[in-house]
């Protein structure tokens, strides 16, 4: 009998240590599940509690909470929003003021200020250039990083240009967002960021008139992901018709 027990509790453990976190997430973001979401960040919690003095466990925690607040944005969710954010900011600020090196921490912390600007605009006042600064940290530390050049592209884009947007330097950065997933392809595997970036950057060329571009990168992210529904239901036919009426 005890050989038993041990025997399942073997296969638990296994169990629970094949659902990685970063293919939670990526399944949460293709199906739109906040359980998933929130699976994702209990597991990664999880792990920190075991090594809290370890910095890339923690780096992932930030990341999860990050993903989890961007994944409130397509749900159209700031109650769910909300519910994270302030344990989020507190995790990530302290991550970033114990490693000011990190270009990494600082995007991450500049995207969560994205996030709440998007759900409250007039938060622009006070977190614009908080976000603006960690964001143009973020790839001066690291800019071999797609994440970071993630979170620029997003700074350039969402910014008014007058107070220092630019859709061009959005372009390029996103395309340094992808370029950096791909020099290293085991970072392209179950990545709800890459297949994101190419979604974000069809729109921003079709945005330009780059109608072309657009369709060609919406393909590229179907043949990573052909259930990308997004994609394949909603912005592919719509650059399509487009490019027929042009």
């Amino acid at each position: 009998m005890k050989t038993l027990v041990i025997f399942f509790s073997l296969v638990l453990t296994l169990t629970v240590r094949a659902q990685e976190p970063n293919e939670i997430m990526y399944q949460a973001y293709l199906q739109l599940s906040k359980s998933l979401w929130v699976k994702a960040l209990d597991i990664q919690k999880a792990e920190a509690a075991q090594s809290p003095n370890d910095f890339q466990t923690q780096l992932k925690l930030a990341y999860a909470y990050s993903s989890l607040l961007n994944g409130s944005m397509a749900l159209n969710d700031e109650e769910f929003f909300d519910e994270y954010l302030s344990d989020a900011k507190k995790h990530v600020k302290k991550l970033v003021e114990k490693n000011p090196q990190s270009g990494e921490a600082a995007a991450i912390l500049s995207s969560i200020y994205g996030n709440e600007m998007g759900y409250s605009p007039m938060k622009g006042m006070t977190l614009g250039s908080k976000s603006n600064s960690l964001a143009e940290k973020g790839i001066t530390l690291e800019p071999h990083s797609p994440l970071v050049w993630r979170v620029y592209a997003n700074s350039k884009y969402y910014t008014p240009k007058a107070f220092g947007g630019d859709i061009n330097e959005a372009i390029q950065a996103y395309e340094k967002c992808i370029a950096a997933f791909e020099a290293k392809p085991e970072q392209v595997k179950n990545n709800w960021m890459y297949i994101d970036t190419m979604a974000f950057l069809g729109q921003v060329y079709k945005e330009t008139g780059r109608t072309a571009d657009a369709i060609r990168m919406y393909e590229k992210a179907l043949t990573v992901e052909p259930n990308f529904l997004w994609v394949k239901k909603t912005l592919l036919p719509a650059a399509q018709r487009n490019m027929a009426s042009e």
